[in-house]
């Protein structure tokens, strides 16, 4: 292959453009996929979203459309009908992708939204304003008079919609808080999962109805758009049908790759339809039928307040202008307020004309309805039953309980029974599945488990720090800690090993729920990453900073010969990172946090076995799972208030994907709260309670007492029943 001029490559750049068009489908694809697999029949966006990226996309998509080079006056050849097609495919294509991320823009705050808005402003000023050279110069001499104008109006409607989307946004933010209060006036028990089950289903309630997504894509653009690609895709799928030809010539610049760009835009012109289109046909279907929500929506002369809310503002507010003199400042004002009053009525032109389009289909769709209303209500009063009916019956009691928490712009228009139905479907169902993956391991481990014991006995404080300044203890690290400690361990089986690092993992998965929810502060941030760091590596290759944590196990060593030499080892680690003169061991590498935590917890350990010198292998393993599970219930005792802090995502994007998360949590967790109901918990604040350290404070200080007591002081000790079966003797730990 040899590139004599430009023009040459040419063909591979059209075959760059298909890509960019491809790139584009697979997204809208995906979500039209993912809408139908949620049963979101108003197909929100989640892949092809408003950014820099899909903007790019687009731009490389329109090369044909917008490409000024080659010279037509009018097409006398095959090729000229060619290039022409493909043109009218690209405008095609590029209305449906329109279309398909308008419900984009409620995601967007007003700072992101501006920069996106303005970057796509320029890039359809420019395919405006070549689509108008060639249609002046005949080259699109089809798109000419009301065509042209028609399409070019359709590319206005993103636009419109984006001066809506700050007020919608804050309207529904302002119910959303209104509806909070009423959630906020219940008081559940604390481990009650039934009372935690129904405030996430009250959230998502909210989150769901209040989505900016859902208000943009049920309204009069969203429809008007619906059928303007339902017009769209008639063309092209008229063509692959009758299979009409498609003449190739080589006279054009793009050669072969002409013919793909033209199959692949024609075929993404139908698959963007699909969401637009679907967008239209449910808008109805998503409120109740009333005699006034019929009126409001059939009337195209209503203008809804937040529709224009946004410009009036800017109208009335006092710019401070360094214009000289009071007749220039008059003449500036006039000059705003002229400008300000046509893009008003400007505005309200776009929101006529779209609610004109769609007031055929939209009168069709409500007259449906009614019929198909007074047929159900025929089938009841001549059958006396009937099947779907009874199952809205059956679940009325639930929407009636729910329906407070519904977050709407308009108050006369009331959510239909479906849509409650189907939000609520989703969320039981989630929770449903949730408690089906209950952590079957990590209940085993809990039940050796009777108290909070574990919180005092995996540190010693006779134990000295190898550096000035320790780090924070977190739950996570000291429970790799020990885990690992209980690997090294000799004579242990290595099906009990299995066991517990299936229990400690499955655990973990909750534990950092808990860290970084409640510990996102910079005392502990630098030890969670340090646990989540060495995790992979003691789990997967039961090793611990690539110290082979079964080594002296295999050569016969001895519970104590084993802790002694985990303390030498980390030691020597500490004495490397003296060498180096860091002043501070929280900036250290992880390898020093780690270290530091290993040192304390195997040289406590050593101290309570050499009190104990009739404690054998398995004893001292036991007794370390037991500490783990005493650990992962205390920190477990922070659940509920992470479910409920995860339902309260400040971000409005992201809340949904969070209120999900919450109920993943609670559905699993299940069977823990309900063992936490019946403990005994310390004195504590919610906020202390996040805390490993406090939680030890309030430990020693006495706070607790179980069925176990716990005696403080010189002589007392903490009895510990093991749960192994070979072992019938109490475990006694000493704690000094």
């Amino acid at each position: 292959m040899v590139w004599v001029s430009p023009k040459d490559a040419m063909p591979w750049v059209g075959l760059y453009v298909g890509v960019s068009s491809l790139t584009c489908i697979l997204a809208m694809a995906a979500d039209a996929v993912h809408a139908i697999w949620k049963w979101k029949l108003w197909f929100p966006n989640k892949f092809f979203t408003l950014n820099s990226s899909t903007i790019t996309l687009i731009a490389i998509a329109m090369k044909i459309p917008v490409d000024l080079s080659t010279d037509y006056v009018f097409p006398t050849s095959g090729c000229d009908i060619d290039i022409i097609q493909t043109k009218m495919a690209g405008i095609n294509f590029l209305v449906t992708m329109l279309a398909n991320l308008l419900p984009s823009l409620g995601l967007m705050d007003d700072k992101e939204l501006l920069m996106n808005i303005v970057a796509l402003g320029i890039l359809m000023i420019t395919i405006v304003v070549n689509i108008g050279i060639q249609s002046y110069t005949h080259v699109l001499f089809l798109y000419s008079g009301i065509h042209f104008i028609f399409i070019c109006a359709s590319f206005l409607w993103p636009f419109s919609v984006a001066l809506t989307v700050s007020a919608s946004r804050k309207k529904l933010e302002h119910r959303y808080k209104e509806s909070q209060l009423l959630v906020s006036g219940y008081q559940e028990k604390k481990f009650s999962s039934k009372g935690l089950r129904n405030y996430v289903k009250k959230y998502w309630m909210m989150t769901e109805t209040r989505n900016p997504q859902f208000a943009i894509a049920c309204s009069p653009v969203s429809s008007a758009f619906g059928v303007i690609c339902l017009y769209i895709s008639l063309s092209p799928i008229i063509g692959f049908i009758v299979g009409a030809e498609y003449i190739s010539c080589d006279t054009s610049d793009y050669k072969w790759s002409l013919k793909i760009i033209h199959i692949v835009q024609s075929f993404g012109a139908i698959v963007g339809s699909i969401a637009p289109i679907s967008r239209c046909l449910s808008s109805v279907g998503h409120y109740n039928l009333s005699k006034e929500w019929s009126k409001n929506h059939l009337n195209v002369f209503r203008v809804e307040k937040h529709w224009i809310q946004m410009l009036q503002k800017l109208k009335h507010r006092h710019i401070h202008s360094y214009i000289p003199g009071r007749h220039c400042k008059i003449v500036f004002h006039n000059v705003k307020s002229i400008f300000l009053n046509f893009c008003i009525t400007l505005h309200v032109l776009v929101l006529v004309i779209c609610k004109t389009i769609c007031l055929v289909p939209r009168t069709i769709l409500i007259l449906l309805s009614y019929c198909w209303y007074l047929f159900k209500s025929c089938l009841e009063w001549f059958y006396k039953v009937a099947s779907t009916p009874n199952s809205n019956e059956s679940q009325s009691p639930e929407i009636k309980e729910y329906v407070l928490y519904v977050v709407q712009i308009e108050e006369d228009a009331k959510l239909s029974d479906r849509i409650l139905r189907n939000t609520l479907r989703y969320i039981t169902r989630l929770l449903d599945a949730s408690e089906g993956k209950e952590p079957r391991n990590l209940m085993m481990l809990l039940e050796k488990s009777i108290g909070f014991n574990g919180m005092v006995m995996f540190e010693n404080d006779k134990v000295q720090p190898l550096y000035h300044e320790e780090t924070h203890n977190c739950w996570s690290l000291v429970i790799v800690t020990l885990t690992s400690v209980a690997i090294a361990l000799p004579n242990i089986t290595q099906g009990h090993v299995k066991s517990l690092l299936s229990s400690v993992r499955e655990g973990l998965q909750v534990v950092r729920h808990i860290e970084e929810c409640l510990n996102g502060d910079d005392d502990t941030l630098q030890t969670r990453k340090a646990a989540k760091h060495v995790w992979a590596e003691v789990e997967v290759y039961h090793s611990w900073l690539q110290i082979n944590l079964q080594k002296m196990a295999r050569k016969g060593k001895t519970s104590k010969e084993v802790l002694q030499w985990l303390g030498d080892e980390v030691e020597k680690i500490v004495r490397e990172f003296k060498r180096s003169k860091k002043p501070v061991i929280d900036q250290s590498p992880y390898k020093c946090i780690l270290a530091s935590s290993m040192h304390k917890i195997s040289r406590s350990m050593l101290l309570h076995i050499n009190e104990q010198d009739y404690l054998n292998d398995e004893e001292i393993f036991e007794g370390i799972a037991t500490m783990i599970a005493d650990i992962l219930s205390a920190c477990f005792t922070n659940l509920p208030r992470v479910i409920k802090l995860k339902c309260h995502h400040h971000a409005i994007e992201k809340r949904g994907e969070s209120i999900r998360n919450a109920a993943e949590l609670l559905g699993k967790c299940k069977k823990v709260l309900k063992i936490l109901k019946a403990r005994q918990l310390p004195n504590m604040d919610p906020d202390s309670m996040a805390y490993m350290d406090k939680w030890r404070v309030v430990v020693l200080q006495g706070q607790i007492r179980n069925d176990n007591q716990i005696r403080y002081g010189g002589a007392s000790s903490t009895m510990i029943e093991p749960t192994s079966s070979s072992c019938n003797e109490q475990l006694i730990v000493s704690v000094m």
